[in-house]
């Protein structure tokens, strides 16, 4: 059975790996990309995060898990100054972060131009496409780029664990994978994979 393609962008893995660590950091209104639940964040000026481009490299914050408003109400909330279920490029919020920090574990899917993951890519080093997100659903469309327009271990931000275990999900096209963070800003060092 083919995996549907359900991009979702990263999200922290519960019950594999360390106990994730949570930060809010402000985004600045100079941010000029609309910021999603899902993104990978990057370290921006002045201790703000941005959504990440591909290869963020040591700039990589981790990964984004809510969104605020300035006044710290989730935004869509009806209390919040923010209607929408994503943070509007140019506009001042906060993001709480799963941050990159080592032994914490990830789950993305792999992109749709990627080349299939496979058993064989456990260890593999890879980058991200940093896709754009809908405004109509909500959610982020970064993915893992299996593909790395060459081949695999030529990008370094992240490395695969393994794949999700679950009856819909296989390796194949759009599979959902464990990731940890093997470049970020907190303590990981990049390392070519195997």
């Amino acid at each position: 059975m083919a995996n549907r393609d359900n991009v979702m962008g990263f999200r922290p893995a519960a019950g594999i790996g360390k106990a994730h660590v949570f930060r809010r950091f402000p985004i600045d209104a100079s941010n000029g990309t609309n910021v999603f639940v899902g993104d990978v964040m990057a370290l921006n000026a002045a201790g703000s995060v941005r959504p990440a481009a591909a290869d963020a490299g040591v700039s990589a914050a981790g990964v984004c898990v809510a969104l605020y408003d300035t006044n710290g109400h989730p935004i869509g909330h009806p209390n919040s100054a923010v209607s929408t279920k994503y943070l509007a490029s140019s506009t001042a919020g906060y993001a709480l972060v799963a941050m990159a920090v080592p032994g914490a574990v990830f789950v993305a899917q792999s992109s749709t131009a990627s080349t299939a993951p496979a058993a064989a890519d456990i260890g593999a080093t890879l980058d991200h496409i940093a896709g754009t997100g809908s405004t109509t659903t909500a959610r982020s469309a970064h993915e893992l780029d299996f593909a790395q327009t060459t081949a695999l271990n030529t990008g370094l931000q992240f490395r695969v664990v393994g794949i999700v275990v679950d009856p819909t999900n296989a390796y194949g096209q759009h599979a959902d994978m464990y990731v940890v963070f093997n470049e970020s800003a907190f303590g990981v060092s990049a390392a070519a994979g195997i």
